[in-house]
């Protein structure tokens, strides 16, 4: 089997200026939860409860499909590009491996997918999910080649248009009355959009069957795949299960509406992510600048968006979730805990993945997994849906602590900056501020809520004086302390790892001492 090979292409290649777009990447993907939204919205709306219900639980079906993909493909594809120059052989050996693996784990999710929908509607509907999960994972190579490009614009818009046409095909679907199977037809509608992408791209895929008998290749895959395969269930374990265990009722309808909203910390940690990863991976990448940018990126998007959603008095809450679900509002604010957890837990595996970290990483996921399952189900034995939404929240927040407990040694092993303390405080008392508010005056809180919205969007956009929006400076090391590091990479090996360490960031060998 071929070894892999070194990584050619240096930091100081790519446009640096493009790394402040991870404000812009959350914006887009805010953008594409409220787009999605909607398209539940309306569903909800026109649906009977029964059949919402169903078009819920495969909705989030083909979102962990979806985020699953998203592990599987564009971030091992993501580093080789950002690695290796455009029309390279190892570059085509990459987007080929992407195709082929996208292709084949489209097989297997469409069966698996379709198998668990089968249990929940009839097989016409399962057989649409099936074709929607295929579709999914064919059409996230382009992401993972546009993500290593690092060219966050494109993709942006790739996932919005995807959203987009969702939405449009959602319209149509409701004027003729197809019910739940057109509404996740949609699905497959929308992935025409991720295929389009500069034609270099296309340049770059060739037909090279035998780069699946390279095993390097299986390992990089499959470490990324398994971890951020877990992190995508846990986002999602909660609304298909409430789904199963109260399957038609309109407490697990307004639970799993509810729920798309609460997400929105996590649409934030995607944004990050998929501007963290291909960073971390590139040659001469200082790791504790992007870390240090990327957490304060996170951090001021993530708690402005939890705060947003855990306060929303019930009057503004009301005017965005169907009068039917209004009795389902008083569990936002657990729900968004929830969510601020599993957004935790999607940018600190993403950052031990990218650091090669997988020990580390695979041991936080396995405490995740018990601690967000037992909090489901003691919620629920205790108190049926309202309990389930009480324990998610505990089990998720308590996973997210756990996750950052066993990644500070490695975190810090990087130097990222300074602490958090003062942005503890000041995330506190916007959402003390925000909670007050809502309970006093709504129109106060609406003018806040928007007022610190804005505020960090500005801030992120650099709009204000000493904006920290990850704009990352990778610069070129001269002399003898390059030659130095270079001389390091070569000496040793990495048991968490496998394949080239030149692609390793400066830090790495004094975060694989900290392993």
């Amino acid at each position: 089997m071929r070894e892999r090979p070194r990584s050619h292409r240096r930091a100081s290649e790519k446009d640096p200026g493009i790394a402040a777009n991870s404000g812009f990447l959350a914006v887009s993907a805010g953008v594409v939860g409220v787009m999605s939204y909607a398209c539940t919205l309306l569903m909800a709306t026109m649906l009977d409860t029964a059949e919402y219900t169903i078009f819920a639980a495969a909705a989030m079906i083909l979102g962990v499909v979806g985020i699953v993909a998203n592990a599987l493909v564009p971030l091992p594809l993501s580093h080789v590009v950002a690695v290796h120059p455009a029309g390279s052989e190892e570059r085509r050996n990459g987007v080929a491996f992407s195709v082929f693996v996208s292709c084949l784990a489209g097989v297997a999710a469409a069966v698996i997918s379709g198998s668990v929908t089968l249990a929940l509607a009839d097989p016409v509907l399962a057989a649409v999910v099936a074709l929607a999960a295929f579709v999914i994972f064919v059409a996230n190579a382009p992401a993972g080649w546009l993500q290593g490009e690092l060219r966050f614009t494109w993709y942006a818009l790739s996932t919005v248009g995807e959203v987009l046409l969702r939405l449009i095909f959602s319209v149509v679907v409701i004027a003729m009355a197809w019910g739940a199977g057109g509404g996740v037809l949609g699905f497959v509608v929308g992935c025409l959009a991720p295929l389009i992408v500069p034609w270099s791209f296309y340049r770059d895929l060739r037909w090279r069957p035998r780069v699946v008998l390279e095993k390097w290749r299986w390992a990089e895959t499959s470490d990324i795949a398994s971890v951020l395969g877990v992190v995508s269930v846990l986002v999602g374990v909660d609304v298909v299960v409430v789904g199963f265990l109260d399957s038609g009722s309109a407490d697990a309808a307004g639970f799993q509406a509810l729920a798309t909203i609460a997400k929105g910390p996590v649409y934030v940690a995607a944004g990050t992510a998929l501007v963290a990863f291909p960073l971390l991976r590139t040659p001469d990448a200082n790791a504790g600048e992007v870390l240090g940018a990327a957490f304060a990126s996170f951090g001021q998007l993530a708690v402005v968006a939890f705060a947003i959603i855990a306060t929303a008095p019930p009057l503004m809450a009301g005017f965005i979730v169907p009068q039917k679900y209004h009795g389902s509002l008083g569990l936002l604010p657990w729900l968004a805990a929830s969510g601020l957890g599993y957004a935790v837990l999607m940018v600190l595996s993403t950052v031990l993945l990218a650091l090669r970290a997988y020990r580390r990483c695979q041991i936080g996921l396995a405490c995740a997994c018990l601690l967000v399952v037992v909090g489901l189900w003691v919620g629920w034995q205790l108190n049926a849906v309202t309990g389930m939404a009480v324990g998610s929240a505990v089990g998720a927040l308590a996973a997210g602590v756990v996750l950052a407990l066993l990644a500070r040694p490695v975190l810090i092993a990087a130097h990222p900056g300074r602490g958090a303390g003062p942005f503890l405080v000041l995330a506190v008392a916007l959402i003390v501020a925000l909670a007050v508010a809502a309970s006093l005056q709504p129109l106060v809180w609406l003018a806040l809520a928007t007022v610190s919205g804005l505020f960090v969007l500005a801030h992120q956009r650099r709009l204000l004086p000493h904006g920290n929006d990850f704009k990352i400076r990778r610069r070129r090391h001269s002399g003898s302390r390059a030659a130095g590091r270079r001389r390091g990479s070569k000496r040793g090996g990495d048991r968490h790892s496998h394949g080239d360490h030149s692609t390793w960031p400066p830090n790495a060998r004094r975060m694989e001492r900290q392993l």
